[in-house]
């Protein structure tokens, strides 16, 4: 008895599917042209959550000067140049 309801269940729900699966998210992409306003601002923790917010970056990665980097190339991720001093000086969507 309880094997026979497990099946109605199991058809019940089937029935419900079309079979086309919903939409898959893609991936971010990254817009560096909304913050360039923000070259020459100092660089801190609060000011990167605000970069890729306006950006749509999944991530933000803070380059130094001499600093090592990966060469992927990632439309999601927002690179942000900044000098010694810590000022932006660029960014990029790399």
């Amino acid at each position: 008895m309880r094997a026979i309801g497990m099946i109605a269940t199991a058809l019940l729900v089937a029935g419900c599917m079309d079979g086309h699966p919903g939409p898959m998210p893609g991936p971010r992409i990254c817009n560096a042209g909304a913050v360039q306003g923000f070259v020459g601002a100092q660089i801190s923790p609060r000011l990167q959550s605000r970069l890729r917010a306006r950006s749509g970056a999944s991530s933000v990665r803070v380059v130094g000067p001499g600093d090592a980097v990966t060469m992927d190339y990632r439309r999601d991720r927002l690179t942000v140049d900044v000098n010694q001093r810590g000022r932006i000086t660029g960014m990029r969507c790399v």
